[in-house]
């Protein structure tokens, strides 16, 4: 059976080449142009790669990334050099390629991700580990202090809940307390989105220098689960 390849750029030409390429290539394709589509197709379908430009509309492509129902390891396509974006991007264990690429390096990248070991075993994911939902209540603080619940966990980063006053955006900087064992992780906003008036959905990824922090927050949580 041969691996599917889901293609999200909001150009149409782009999305028509790269599925024309992979197609000839022997991959299956499928393509979206927008996030919602997006993840509607990953709810429905289960494709083996992800191949994503980073502006899509008011989401970027490392939105899907965190946000897929399952782990799915990804290749970020784009035509702009951005060194904050690409670190997010690689933290999230997916690979990043500044357009223009040419087809054997796409193709090599693509070869690449899909042979990795975890890919061999079935465990398809770009994370090291799968999402973990948060049993153990833990206190989430911020500067402007809204009210906000932690939802799930993995190696990668995390999932808030957030209440706003209608018309406010969450901040860019939340602050993990764990008393119990002396933590406290700051991580930051990657992507959010909008529940309804007050409430907010937002990913967070630890910083670079909170990494051990965060481990130890994943150990804690792991043996109070």
């Amino acid at each position: 059976m041969p691996q599917k390849i889901l293609i999200v750029d909001d150009d149409r030409a782009t999305r028509d080449q790269l599925a024309q390429l992979l197609t000839r290539e022997g991959y299956e394709t499928l393509t979206a142009s927008d996030v919602p589509t997006t993840m509607r197709i990953l709810a429905a379908s289960a494709p083996d790669l992800l191949i994503t430009d980073i502006r899509l509309d008011t989401y970027n492509g490392l939105h899907i990334i965190v946000m897929a129902p399952n782990p799915i390891p990804a290749i970020v396509l784009t035509s702009f050099a951005d060194p904050v974006i690409e670190a997010d991007a690689r933290r999230l264990g997916a690979e990043y390629l500044v357009k223009p690429v040419s087809p054997a390096t796409l193709l090599a990248a693509i070869a690449g991700m899909l042979d990795r070991p975890e890919q061999r075993n079935g465990f398809t994911s770009t994370r090291r580990s799968n999402r973990k939902s948060v049993m153990t209540p833990i206190s989430v603080l911020v500067v402007r202090d809204p009210p906000a619940r932690l939802v799930d966990v993995s190696d990668g980063g995390a999932r808030l809940l957030v209440q706003c006053a209608v018309g406010a955006e969450p901040p860019a900087t939340f602050t993990f307390v764990l008393p119990a064992a002396a933590l406290a992780v700051p991580v930051d906003v990657v992507w959010k989105r909008r529940r309804d008036d007050t409430t907010w959905i937002c990913g967070v990824a630890p910083r670079d220098d909170s990494e051990p922090q965060w481990q130890s927050l994943l150990e804690y949580l792991d043996s109070a689960g």
